[in-house]
């Protein structure tokens, strides 16, 4: 599938490319137009079509962790709409401010 999303995603680094590394970087921003959820992720495994990044469901919990690309493009929220990309969203922190969530400062650079 050539999927909007999947177009983004072919742009970020490989699985664990940023392991361990602090600071901003690229992200794709990922969200249920008819539902709460989000999804900022930062690293792509292509091979298994797996995500990695912030994942939050709107729940008031979010949290990092792995995303099944599949999953997400077959995703509906309640009006059935399909998941979308927002292209003005560049980066990690942006994502983050986006979705209204706080940068954890083990993701900060150490000043």
């Amino acid at each position: 599938m050539d999927s909007k999303l999947r177009k983004a995603l072919d742009k970020l680094p490989d699985a664990y490319a940023t392991d361990g590394k602090r600071g901003d970087m690229p992200a794709v921003y990922v969200f249920t137009p008819d539902a709460g959820a989000t999804w900022i992720i930062w690293e792509y495994d292509r091979e298994e079509q797996v995500g990695y990044g912030l994942c939050d469901l709107g729940l008031g919990f979010p949290e990092i962790g792995y995303v099944s690309v599949p999953e997400l493009e077959d995703l509906r929220g309640k009006l059935g709409l399909p998941v979308e990309v927002d292209s003005s969203v560049k980066s990690r922190f942006d994502g983050y401010r986006r979705a209204g969530v706080e940068v954890p400062d083990y993701l900060k650079e150490k000043a």
